[in-house]
């Protein structure tokens, strides 16, 4: 579902990649087109920033956290870097003391 934000605010989605044969030179590849793709998205008026990635070799998932004002500005991320999404959804970051991270989506209302 891709829920509007209100004007300026910038949620946090969790993108999955099933990714077979993904290893750590690959994915340090694919994350400089990803880093390009968010650069020239936010230059043309979308923000949107990668703000990490995890990858589980043994599982061949790559999770990634994008910063954006919403999801269809992720999943346009996603194929200007041509890589595979097959899940994202709204996620909230909390630090370690259990709070949420400012920008995250885990303010409260």
């Amino acid at each position: 579902m891709d829920r509007p934000s209100e004007p300026g605010e910038i949620s946090t989605f969790l993108v999955e990649r099933y990714w077979p044969d993904v290893d750590l030179p690959r994915l340090r590849g694919a994350l400089d087109g990803l880093e390009a793709a968010a650069e020239a998205l936010s230059a043309a008026g979308r923000p949107v920033r990668h703000t990490g990635s995890i990858l589980m070799p043994d599982d061949e998932v790559v999770f990634s956290l994008i910063a954006a004002r919403d999801l269809s500005a992720v999943r346009e991320l996603n194929e200007q870097a041509g890589l595979p999404a097959d899940r994202i959804t709204r996620a909230i970051t909390l630090s370690g003391d259990k709070t949420p991270i400012e920008g995250t989506g885990g303010q409260t209302r």
